[in-house]
């Protein structure tokens, strides 16, 4: 040690849940919150159960594993992965009512398959390339799947 004194960092919850209220008070009832990276350092063990008791029901995080690991602690939320379905875990996200960002037509052929293999509508959301050349799908591909089944 060297002395001085160490650094503490408190989170408030009720601020936080707070804050989420706020936002939806002003932009709707669909506005989700972003968890993921551990809820950028909070804890997204705490942090995502305080904003599911305060009503939110839509929750993105980047990984299967992080979506694995709130599902549990967010009874009939929806848990988006940013990340997507990565190939051969289509399985994982059926079974624990997760749903995939997709960003390719090469996701959105998995998931369209995964869905045809389970007998059953599934959900997912797509990601569409606003301009940045980064990750999604282009506008085009995107309108074209938009409103398939």
């Amino acid at each position: 040690m060297s002395g001085f004194p160490q650094p503490t960092l408190e989170i408030d919850l009720a601020a936080i849940a707070a804050n989420w209220r706020s936002l939806r008070e002003r932009h709707g009832a669909a506005i989700g919150a972003a968890v993921k990276a551990n809820a950028y350092g909070l804890g997204a063990a705490d942090v995502a159960p305080a904003l599911h008791a305060a009503g939110c029901r839509h929750f993105f995080v980047a990984t299967l594993d992080e979506a694995l690991a709130l599902r549990p602690l967010l009874p009939g939320a929806s848990i988006m992965v940013l990340n997507g379905a990565m190939p051969g875990s289509e399985a994982e996200f059926i079974a624990h009512d997760l749903i995939p960002v997709l960003n390719s037509l090469d996701d959105l052929a998995r998931w369209q398959l995964a869905a045809r293999q389970a007998g059953q509508s599934l959900r997912a959301v797509l990601h569409v390339d606003t301009g940045m050349a980064r990750l999604g799908l282009d506008e085009l591909y995107a309108d074209a799947y938009a409103e398939e089944p």
